[in-house]
């Protein structure tokens, strides 16, 4: 039999895709739902469990196995081509945006006047790109890795700094939800080395607690954007006093 580890992974996946809470697999399975997130959590499956799993997800337990196993690697970056196609049409923009952060068909139809029809289309173009699989119904599962980025200096990072970064700058930021720091002085390359690798943290941080959040309602939840920079940098107004 295939890897077990990976059949349950998938099998969480799939689960996630089609909207199937743990407490509904608990409904099904006549467990409770605290028995189901450790069978998980261990992945101490018997193979009526994971055929039960199966069913629930409207497989067999053999059509589970060979799925796990032609999982395709998940997608770290997209191509410059891709990011052209996107970026040059910005509800489409605003689309692949939404999908990344793990909203659904039904949610995006409900708050943006998108319709159905051309949702689809770019939908199926994202599948064909491999950022998400298009599943029946129009259920969506994410294809990108925890490692997903855009290309450094390609269309899309280019747009967000001539489009986003002015205007993002341009708030107050006096809100008690809102935060603007700016640190300035003289460090050394070993200090801005340690800066930089603080900042991929942070950065790696946030990505997780966005993911987290995917699982809230859209109701409880807000856009949010977190700027982070740094380099050596002089105001141009005191560096012409320079010798």
């Amino acid at each position: 039999m295939s890897d077990i580890p990976k059949i349950i992974q998938y099998a969480k996946r799939q689960l996630k895709a089609q909207q199937i809470t743990y407490a509904e697999v608990a409904r099904q399975m006549r467990l409770s739902e605290a028995s189901v997130k450790r069978l998980f959590s261990s992945r101490n499956f018997t193979l009526d469990r994971l055929e039960a799993i199966a069913g629930i997800l409207g497989l067999s337990l053999s059509q589970l196995i060979v799925e796990s196993d032609q999982v395709e690697p998940r997608v770290d970056q997209l191509s410059r081509e891709h990011e052209q196609l996107i970026v040059k049409d910005p509800p489409f923009l605003l689309v692949t945006y939404l999908v990344l952060n793990g909203w659904t068909y039904a949610q995006i139809i409900e708050h943006y006047t998108f319709e159905p029809l051309q949702l689809v289309q770019w939908l199926a173009q994202l599948d064909r790109m491999r950022i998400i699989e298009l599943l029946p119904e129009n259920k969506i599962r994410r294809l990108t890795s925890r490692d997903f980025h855009w290309i450094q200096g390609g269309p899309i990072e280019q747009f967000v700094l001539k489009h986003v970064k002015d205007a993002f700058l341009a708030g107050s930021f006096a809100k008690p939800e809102e935060t603007l720091k700016f640190v300035s002085g003289f460090v050394s390359t070993s200090s801005m080395t340690k800066v930089k690798q603080k900042l991929e943290r942070l950065s790696l941080e946030v990505h997780q607690m966005i993911e987290e959040d995917t699982k809230l309602p859209i109701e409880q939840k807000h856009g949010f954007s977190v700027l982070m920079a740094g380099r050596f940098w002089d105001l141009d107004i005191f560096a012409r006093f320079k010798r």
